[in-house]
């Protein structure tokens, strides 16, 4: 079966990626052609009334494509469908006269397909009549075979985003991936173009959103593969899966130039090894992420691990901690007042009492140090460095005392 290719997505920035996520979240549309429409840019001419001829170019890289069939598609809230087609002239140019004005993307749309070596390629979607004032143009290109083990294509950004879903994590997984070998990349017989390592034990695979599904992808030991012709240019890929547990290494093969991962709160003490906590950030309306962030992410350096300082204690012994911190003065001061001045070992008891007191003020200081650090976000260079200077302090005094 011949290869259908979506066209390559518009740059959306390594840092943007999100906004990509955002936006398949609220994908509503009925129809597989009309939720593609969603992603092709669509440019907007000035308002002319009546419905002029659609005048179009297919190109082939850099050229103009001079032989092959240009076919026209009609999509409305009802149906969708083939209705015309023309060849191409030499020049690359071809003509389709619309039956009916388009209407906007929830209503009706045009858009035209033309298939160059077995790769079947789109333009833009036609939603406004504004837009025929323009060419219409169908980018195509030549073919390249990847070996059997599929290419290294760059990936320019990953967003990686965890949800809880009971005892489990479901994972959504955003690759922006670059062809810049200016060919369409293509798998040999029973091969694919490109895979990569997910996490370990990923299952429940699907890819896509909201019930639109991406031809040619699939997951085989523990890894997606996508088997679908990948255009030069940028491509989005979204797939999510599910797997048991949180911490853990996250599989980082090859380079990634910049790399996001996404904590959903509430959330367990999280650290992100490999990358940076930046802070929090509202994906959609009541949903929010801890946010960590990267550049030039190499293989194996990430990893999910326990949010826990050297040294530190997890959250539930600092509140021990300052729990029996808070007792152990209050008991030392009741009893310090019925206790009389008596000589111990050379020393008043009420001094060596002093010495035990200020034990407990300093676990306190540094229980309340620790929590204070943990539960702050966005904590610059400066303030880990002053957190650990005074945490060293007063780790140091409680040594010098015992």
């Amino acid at each position: 079966m011949a290869a259908v290719l979506v066209p390559a997505a518009p740059s959306i920035g390594p840092r943007t990626v999100i906004e990509l996520r955002r936006g398949l979240s609220r994908l509503r549309v009925v129809t597989r052609a009309a939720i593609l429409s969603l992603l092709w840019p669509i440019g907007l001419a000035a308002q002319e009334s009546g419905v002029p001829p659609l005048q179009g170019q297919a190109l082939l890289g850099d050229t103009v494509l001079t032989s092959g069939t240009v076919v026209l598609h009609r999509v409305t809230s009802e149906d969708q469908g083939e209705i015309d087609s023309v060849a191409v002239g030499r020049d690359g140019s071809f003509s389709f006269n619309l039956p009916e004005p388009p209407l906007g993307a929830a209503d009706r749309f045009y858009f035209a397909s033309l298939r160059h070596q077995g790769i079947l390629y789109f333009g833009s979607p036609l939603s406004d009549v504004a837009q025929l004032d323009s060419i219409y143009r169908i980018q195509t290109y030549d073919t390249a075979m990847v070996a059997a083990g599929g290419a290294d294509i760059p990936i320019q950004a990953r967003n990686l985003f965890f949800e809880p879903n009971g005892e489990e994590w479901r994972v959504t997984d955003i690759f922006q991936l670059r062809n810049d070998f200016g060919r369409t990349l293509v798998a040999p017989e029973d091969g694919e173009v490109w895979s990569y390592l997910l996490l370990e034990g990923a299952r429940d695979f699907s890819s896509g959103q909201d019930g639109f599904s991406l031809d040619g992808t699939s997951i085989r030991d523990g890894s997606v593969v996508v088997r679908a012709a990948i255009a030069p240019g940028e491509r989005v890929f979204v797939f999510r899966y599910t797997v048991d547990e949180l911490f853990g290494e996250v599989p980082t093969p090859g380079l990634t130039e910049a790399f996001d991962l996404l904590v959903r709160e509430p959330s367990p003490r999280v650290g992100v090894e490999g990358l940076e906590l930046v802070g929090r950030v509202e994906v959609e309306e009541g949903s929010t992420y801890r946010r960590y962030s990267g550049t030039s992410i190499g293989s194996g350096r990430v990893r999910v691990v326990e949010a826990q300082q050297p040294g530190d204690l997890p959250l539930p012994w600092i509140t021990v901690v300052v729990a029996l911190a808070l007792a152990g003065v209050a008991l030392w001061v009741t009893r310090d007042m019925r206790r009389p001045v008596e000589a111990v070992a050379g020393r008043p008891t009420r001094r060596a009492g002093g010495r035990a007191a200020r034990r407990q003020v300093l676990l306190l200081e540094v229980a309340r140090l620790d929590e204070a650090f943990e539960s702050e976000v966005d904590r610059t260079p400066e303030q880990r460095a002053e957190y650990e200077a005074r945490r060293t302090e007063l780790l140091g005094e409680l040594t010098a005392g015992s």
